[in-house]
């Protein structure tokens, strides 16, 4: 069974209604130094009176497209990147603040979600597109060149579900 490939839907062209849309997306991106949300896109094009429907689709068509072009990139994309030590203030509450150019090292999505565990003292933070990244980065160095894993499983399905 062959995998079918993953098509995107092409960026529509400058000055469009669509095209708007991406704009918008692109530019809060540029700007935040992460991706655009969507509720950020549809305030954006809502204050231009644009049509909420179409700015949602075409939101979605930008991310996947996006998400595809990041996964794209060599895998020398795939190294996190590193921020030089630097000193935090813990709040009496127990808040941390982490600076902007450390949370863009760490892949930190908007939700804020991360994972924590202290090892010998030291506190570890990680977001889950890091978690996601170095897993897939150790998965590709385990991976024989030619091998394809899911027709690997898919070959074996049958006896590991009892079905010779």
């Amino acid at each position: 069974m062959k995998k079918q490939p993953v098509t995107y839907h092409p960026r529509p062209a400058p000055g469009t209604r669509t095209g708007r849309v991406w704009e918008v997306a692109d530019r809060i991106s540029e700007d935040t130094g992460r991706r655009a949300s969507r509720q950020e896109v549809l305030i954006e094009i809502a204050k231009e009176n644009g049509n909420l429907a179409t700015a949602n689709t075409q939101y979605q068509y930008w991310k996947s497209a996006r998400e595809a072009s990041i996964e794209s990139q060599p895998a020398v994309s795939d190294r996190l990147s590193d921020v030089a030590e630097q000193s935090l203030k813990v709040a009496p509450d127990g808040r941390l603040l982490i600076p902007r150019e450390m949370r863009d090292a760490m892949l930190l999505e908007t939700d804020g979600q991360v994972a924590a565990r202290v090892e010998a003292g030291e506190l570890r933070v990680t977001s889950r597109k890091a978690s996601i990244r170095l897993m897939q980065t150790e998965a590709r160095q385990l991976k024989k060149p030619g091998e394809s894993v899911v027709d690997q499983f898919l070959a074996e399905r049958p006896a590991i579900w009892g079905q010779d």
